[in-house]
């Protein structure tokens, strides 16, 4: 019952006017109100690009998928970054696993999660993978936050290249926050396998206080190889936006393209302080014109 209840809201705000939809979503995920006349804090001001720019631009959404973005990556100069890509499906039924290497990785191009890692000598529940990817396609990832330029997306299954530091199962995550193609801070994912930790770190490697108390790692991550060349890449990468997440890996010294993220855990950032928050949406600057 309580699964239903949740799937008529999403559908009931889906078809409301989009400032009314997000204002209640917000309400009652956030415990607050939206200020969309004049948004301060970064979630804020990302729920206000959603509603007056992402679901009217085409582009936002070719460029948060996670297959179609790799041409904007291409003609940007930076092929030699991308993971390689052993197949692109429509279907689970489609793959052939005979056909794929000893070690690669099977997602969805829409949203997040819905990983899984294929390593030799490990056992993978198939049913479970094709149950959860097959679900994936079916799901208008667009609606669990009203992040409409995911709407532009046509749900797909591809195997990708499994990126391996040695050290970890899924290598350290760098998120670089560019605002009007500056990098201003990095965002470092680790410890998935266990329980996420997210510190934040300066482009000169100096420790943020931005995350909450209970997601930090309380470690000093080490500084990445070729940290210069990742925060050129980033702002290359994000010239044209006022705001975008450009995520990367540096795997012994390689680095490798990510994504590129333009929501943020759809405006519900739940893991940084509120002054953090508070920093990032005054370097956040909106177009009033729209």
């Amino acid at each position: 019952m309580k699964k239903w209840c949740k799937k008529i809201i999403k559908e009931l705000f889906w078809f409301l006017p989009p400032t009314l939809a997000h204002k209640l979503i917000y309400k009652h995920r956030m415990k607050k109100s939206l200020n969309l006349n004049n948004p301060i804090d970064f979630n804020e001001k990302i729920h206000w690009l959603i509603v007056f720019q992402y679901r009217k631009e085409k582009k936002y959404g070719i460029l948060a998928d996670k297959i179609a973005v790799r041409e904007f990556i291409i003609k940007k100069g930076y092929e030699k970054i991308l993971p390689k890509i052993y197949g692109v499906y429509g279907h689970f039924d489609e793959i052939d696993f005979h056909t794929l290497p000893k070690r690669f990785v099977l997602k969805p191009n829409n949203g997040c999660g819905n990983v899984f890692l294929f390593l030799e000598n490990q056992e993978n529940d198939i049913s479970l993978c094709k149950k959860a990817l097959t679900q994936a396609l079916k799901q208008n990832f667009a609606k669990n936050n009203l992040e409409y330029h995911y709407s532009f997306i046509k749900p797909k299954i591809f195997a990708e290249e499994y990126l391996e530091d040695s050290k970890n199962a899924m290598p350290i995550d760098y998120k670089f926050y560019c605002f009007d193609g500056e990098v201003h801070c990095i965002l470092v994912c680790s410890d998935r396998e266990k329980s996420l930790k997210l510190d934040y770190y300066d482009t000169n490697w100096n420790y943020l206080d931005y995350s909450l108390s209970k997601y930090r790692s309380n470690l000093i991550i080490p500084k990445p190889e070729n940290l210069k060349e990742m925060i050129h890449i980033a702002e290359d990468l994000s010239k044209e936006f006022a705001f975008v997440r450009v995520d990367l890996y540096n795997i012994k010294g390689k680095i490798y393209f990510g994504e590129l993220t333009f929501t943020p855990a759809g405006g519900f950032v739940n893991y940084n302080t509120k002054e953090a928050l508070v920093y990032l949406g005054g370097l956040l600057k909106i177009n009033r014109k729209w």
